[in-house]
């Protein structure tokens, strides 16, 4: 085991907009975004409307783009967040382990779970990448999947680490059945007259 996956949004909640707000940027992505030592995005293709509405926070290094974390990178952002079908490819935060610990982010997670195929819906390079900084760095790398944008993340982490952060997770994560956090939007029908 190499990684495993939390859910940052309950199974079965996948009727949002992509510039919507939602609990888990605050609950999960400011946390980790003020303890992380860099955050990158991969794959964001300059003539999309998606690059032009991030250049004030974004810097090129190689082959993806450094997020700025002294500057406001959720709030007026969620569409980098919650993208879908590649609309960018996979998003990268490094952080110290003794840090991630002490933030509790899984007690607003869901579901952990181990995959049999680890780099569906992820960045090749951007997987590649995040291996090689917590080999070498000893950091914990959280992947936000290309394809599937804020519904989870991927934790990579050295061995004994890794297996401890899936037993805090698998202990503190809420279960995608019993959610109180989400609720489901109700349509309403336009009837006529």
């Amino acid at each position: 085991m190499d990684h495993f996956f939390v859910n940052l949004i309950p199974n079965g909640y996948y009727d949002y907009e992509e510039n919507e707000v939602l609990p888990a940027h605050e609950l999960i992505l400011r946390p980790l975004l003020l303890c992380a030592k860099e955050c990158y995005v991969y794959g964001l293709q300059k003539d999309t409307e998606l690059f032009q509405q991030c250049t004030d926070i974004l810097s090129f290094t190689r082959n993806r783009y450094k997020l700025d974390l002294k500057k406001e990178v959720i709030e007026g952002y969620e569409q980098l967040w919650n993208a879908t079908g590649w609309q960018r490819g996979s998003i990268l935060i490094f952080l110290e382990p003794e840090k991630l610990k002490k933030l509790n982010i899984f007690t607003s997670c869901y579901d952990p779970r181990i995959s049999e195929n680890p780099n569906s819906g992820e960045s090749a390079a951007a997987i590649k990448f995040c291996k090689d900084i917590v080999t070498k760095e000893k950091l914990i790398g959280l992947c936000f999947s290309a394809s599937n944008g804020i519904e989870y993340m991927k934790v990579y982490a050295e061995s004994d680490t890794l297996k401890e952060l899936y037993e805090c997770a698998s202990l503190q994560a809420l279960s995608s059945r019993s959610d109180s956090i989400y609720t489901q939007k109700t349509k309403r029908r336009k009837l006529p007259g």
